[in-house]
């Protein structure tokens, strides 16, 4: 049984970039308006933040949990909620049952400066 709807309050777009191939056959990514976006419901908390400088910049790098019932968020994905986009943070995760599958976790990461 997957999570119950109400539990899932946002709602996040999932973009599946449009893959393309550069001049020297390494594979591109494009989140622009031709790549998909497919709505769906989502729990997002952060986790931890922290303020990297070692070439002068203070970004402030943000890592989140994405935990949804849509199963098809892949490693190269973005999510964006509001104003915010973030990248997926290597494989999402389902998350078992003895009863089946019940859920998808994803690690996000999110970078400003």
């Amino acid at each position: 049984m997957p999570i119950p709807v109400r539990l899932l309050p946002f709602t996040v777009a999932v973009v599946r970039p449009v893959v393309d191939v550069d001049r020297y056959g390494n594979p591109t990514y494009d989140y622009g308006p031709s790549a998909a976006r497919t709505p769906v419901r989502a729990w997002l908390e952060p986790r931890e933040a922290s303020e990297p400088t070692s070439d002068g910049r203070a970004p402030l790098v943000a890592d989140w949990l994405l935990i949804t019932n849509h199963d098809d968020v892949h490693g190269r994905d973005r999510i964006e909620w509001g104003a915010l986009t973030f990248e997926v943070d290597g494989p999402p995760a389902p998350i078992p049952t003895p009863a089946g599958p019940h859920h998808v976790e994803a690690t996000l990461r999110h970078i400003q400066g």
